[in-house]
Order: structure tokens, then C-alpha cells, then sequence
């Protein structure tokens, strides 16, 4: 079962929140697309006029022309499923863009997605990559004996390079437009003093050593090859969401979660800000706990003499009885005391399970780490009231921090990717049990060929009488400067 391990996701800047972006369309320039204008550029860069129709497959088998979307904005882009990386990155943002049109999205507007590797890319293939990215709209290939040749003049007519070379990048690795240089698969890495008909080629990696890994018992990894191995065992009882929430809670009590919290004062608080310090103690408190109350003195003469230490950081917003923690009763509480250290509000009420606590207060979370050095870990939890000497005792009896393994260390990168619907389910755990040497044996392995395909980048939006107007090339596009485009093509 094993796939491709992506080794570099593409991560554009999204905009804090969805819903805020009918904003966009108000600005200066809100008369002139984001996208380039396909009747400003050459036709070698867009088609001018009526957009070229195509009849081909969907995931569904389903016959799909562009007859099918009259009166309707069609936003077409092109991707192949074997893509490790660009290509889910910008499926991602074409469903936020879909969640932003709302209700336009359907009746107002349409997506299509054409691949550009039809051989391997059947529509039961397609299927489950929509699946897996939780795509929605159509994903059209060509199911002729000859899908390549089928397809030829469609990439031709919406100016779409595509070449399928056994030697891309030595065989390793593909190109794209946007991209600098080769995009080398997993194990591998760009070689700049060497090239192939004037490209850099992908040469094997000498610090990607995954294979015959081995991990001594008691270790996380180990742990996390047992989670695997119950999840293989269970023959599809534990879902594989489940499984991935499992072990990222486990690998999280251990390393903790990037994090953004509310603060009073109406200030914003992220775990960045605080991981950088070697030390931070983290309090879970609740405004009706007594002893919490009481902590206050001897937190405070512990925060005069160690600021320059460590970071302090209180977190509410949990519940004590029926009673539950707002910013209102948290800005009340730190005023009262009088303290000079963050409050903060965890609306929802998840961070103490992340550390594997349960609503005692105070509870305490002590982690080492600077980030520009490596990942924070948790080297100390306890619960109860803490003198003033208690606290300098844990600050100096603290465990040691254990040795993060190159495969562990990617393992948590890659659940930040997860946790952003960068990286499917079935995906995640594929690269999990890769890095750690596992494999499946319950699945049959999938054969394919392996070849690169390299093709330029383009989103196309063809508006309601049918025309080609707007393109976006490379990856330097979010959702937010498509819909600003689209809410034009709408007026």
C-alpha cells in the first residue's frame, strides 16, 4: 500500500478565516482582476474568446462537455493524483474556495479538474482522490485506448505543457511551473552540479535513511509502530481517522500542538511566541478554584525572579460545577490579582486533553525547547496547589529531553499538514508507517508505473456566456484572489 511520501507541501498564506471576503471586491481596484486578464496577454498564454470544449470522463463516469455549465462561471485547473504535494495543496484551496462561495457554489459556479496523467489517473482513481481531499466537483479524464493522444489537443487548447518522462529529473521527480527547479520524490535530492538537458536532476539522499529503521521498545516510535500494527490488525473496525487522532494525541502529550489562543486585553497569544524561551510553564486554572487563588502569591514572586527563565502562561476557560470560564470572568480574575504574566482563554476547552489532563485545577505543564533549534517537549506535568520553592524545585529537577529521531521529527511536520486537510487519511498513516519502517501487509500494492510528469500550472475561469477570461499561472494564487475574480465575473 505503500504511496510517495511528499517531502515538501506547499503551504500558501490563507487568510485567517473564511466568510470576510466580499471585502475584496470593495477595494480601489476592484474593477480589475487579481488573475491575469486573458485579453491583455498572448494567446500563447491564454485562448481568447469561447472557451475550447472537451468531452471526456468524470470520477463517476459520467460523460462531462462544457455544454453542461452554460450560463455558469466554470473554474477549470489541472492536476495529476500522483502529485505528492502542489496538487493537493491547490485542491485544498479550490474546496476553501468553494465553502467561500456558499450558495454561488453549484448554482452560481462550477469546477472542473483535468488531469494531465490520464493513463494512471481511471476515474475510480480520480474518485478516491476527490474522496480524499474531500472534493466535490468533477475530475475528468480519458478512458480511450489512446487517453494520452486523447488529450493532447485539450492541454493544447488551454495552453497546458504536459510531458510524461521516465528520466524527469533522473527519474526522481517532476517540474512545474512555479516551481524552482526539480521537485525530488522521497529519498532523494536536487543536485545543482549536475543537470539533464539543463535541468538540475534528483540524486539520492544520503540523510534519508528510513529503510531497515529500528526503534528500541518504550520509545515513541515504537509506540507508534504498536498503534499501527492494531490498526492494520482490526481489518478496517478502527476507522483511519481514528487511528491518526489516536496517535497524534499520544505523539502530542510529548510534543505539543501549535496552537492560537484569545488573551485578555483583546491581545492573541501562539505557541510560537512562547516556545522560544528554553522553558515555559503553562497553568490551567479555573476563576472559582480556591486553591487557584490561593496559587496566586507564589506564582507571582516565581514570575519576578524567573521571567528571564521562563515563560508563564495561564489558560482558562474550562469548567468547575456549571460553571465555565469566559474572557469576561479570565479579564476579571487576572485584574483582581493584579498579575503581569498572560491570561488566556482556550474557547475550545481542548488544550488540557491535548497534554493529557483531566479538569483538575491547577494543573501544569512544563516544556523545554527553543524552536529555532528544534521542538518543544513536555519534560514536566503535575497537579496541585505549588509553593514558591515547589516551582524552582521543578524548574531544576526537570526531566531531560529525549532524543527526537529524523523520522519522528518528520512524522509530527507531517500532522501539522494533516490537521490543515493537507494530507488525506490514507496518505498520513502511508507516510507514517514508511518513516518508521512499517508495512501493511494486509493490501495489496498497488502497481504503477513510475515516470514524472511535468506540466505548467493553470486555473482558467470561463464566465457565464462561455469565454475564457481570467488566468492564474504557477502557485502564487490563494482561494482569496480567486473569489475576488469571481465576484467580478458575478457583477
Amino acid at each position: 500500500m505503500n504511496q510517495s511520501i511528499p517531502t515538501i507541501f506547499i503551504v500558501f498564506m490563507f487568510l485567517a478565516s473564511t466568510g470576510c471576503l466580499d471585502a475584496l471586491t470593495n477595494s480601489g481596484d476592484s474593477g480589475k482582476f487579481w488573475g491575469e486578464d486573458c485579453e491583455d496577454v498572448s494567446e500563447e498564454i491564454c485562448p481568447s474568446g469561447e472557451a475550447p470544449d472537451f468531452s471526456l470522463v468524470d470520477q463517476n463516469g459520467d460523460t462531462v462537455n462544457l455544454t453542461l455549465y452554460e450560463d455558469k462561471i466554470v473554474v477549470v485547473s489541472f492536476v495529476y493524483t500522483y502529485c505528492p504535494d502542489i496538487c493537493p495543496a491547490l485542491t485544498y484551496q479550490l474546496r476553501k474556495l468553494s465553502e467561500e462561495l456558499g450558495d454561488d457554489y453549484g448554482e452560481s459556479v462550477e469546477f472542473i479538474t483535468i488531469t494531465v496523467d490520464p493513463e494512471r489517473d481511471t476515474p475510480e482513481r480520480l474518485a478516491s482522490f476527490a474522496a480524499n481531499n474531500n472534493a466535490d466537483w468533477r475530475f475528468l479524464t480519458s478512458v480511450s485506448n489512446d487517453s494520452f493522444g486523447d488529450m493532447v489537443s485539450i492541454w493544447a487548447d488551454y495552453r497546458v505543457y504536459v510531458d510524461i518522462d521516465e528520466e524527469a529529473c533522473s527519474g526522481n521527480g517532476h517540474y512545474m511551473e512555479g516551481y524552482d527547479g526539480c521537485h525530488c520524490n522521497p529519498g532523494f535530492m536536487q543536485d545543482s552540479n549536475d543537470t539533464y538537458f539543463g535541468k538540475d536532476v534528483c540524486i539520492t539522499d544520503p540523510n534519508y535513511s528510513n529503510l531497515n529503521v529500528s526503534f528500541e521498545q518504550g520509545s515513541i516510535e515504537y509506540d507508534i509502530i504498536l498503534a499501527l500494527e492494531e490498526f492494520n490488525e482490526a481489518g478496517g473496525i478502527i476507522s483511519e481517522d481514528f487511528a491518526l487522532q489516536a496517535i497524534d494525541a499520544y505523539v502530542s502529550q510529548t510534543f505539543p500542538s501549535s496552537w492560537t489562543l484569545p488573551g485578555i486585553d483583546n491581545s492573541t497569544h501562539k505557541s510560537r511566541d512562547y516556545y522560544n524561551n528554553n522553558l515555559t510553564l503553562i497553568e490551567f486554572f479555573h476563576t472559582d478554584c480556591s486553591v487557584c487563588n490561593a496559587q496566586i502569591p507564589d506564582l507571582k514572586e516565581f514570575h519576578a525572579n524567573y521571567s528571564d527563565q521562563v515563560d508563564v502562561i495561564s489558560i482558562g476557560g474550562y469548567s468547575l460545577g456549571s460553571n465555565v470560564d469566559d474572557i469576561s470572568t479570565i479579564e476579571d480574575f487576572a485584574s483582581e490579582h493584579n498579575v503581569s504574566w498572560p491570561y488566556v482563554l482556550d474557547e475550545e476547552g481542548t488544550m488540557m486533553t491535548k497534554f493529557g489532563l483531566e479538569s483538575r485545577y491547577p494543573s501544569w505543564v512544563l516544556l523545554e525547547g527553543n524552536l529555532s533549534s528544534g521542538l518543544p517537549q513536555v519534560v514536566d506535568t503535575f497537579v496541585g496547589r505549588e509553593s514558591y520553592d515547589d516551582l524552582v524545585h521543578r524548574i531544576d529537577n526537570r526531566s531531560s529531553p529525549i532524543n527526537v529521531s529524523e523520522q519522528l521529527a518528520e512524522v509530527i511536520d507531517y500532522f501539522g499538514h494533516w490537521k490543515q486537510d493537507h494530507v488525506s487519511d490514507t496518505d498520513m498513516l502511508s507516510i507514517i508507517s514508511d518513516l518508521l519502517g512499517y508495512e501493511f501487509e494486509n493490501e495489496a500494492v498497488e502497481e504503477v508505473a513510475n515516470y514524472g510528469v511535468s506540466h505548467s500550472n493553470k486555473l482558467y475561469l470561463i464566465d457565464k456566456e462561455g469565454n475564457v477570461r481570467v488566468v492564474w499561472r504557477g502557485i502564487e494564487w490563494t482561494y482569496a484572489s480567486v473569489y475576488h475574480d469571481i465576484q467580478l465575473l458575478m457583477l
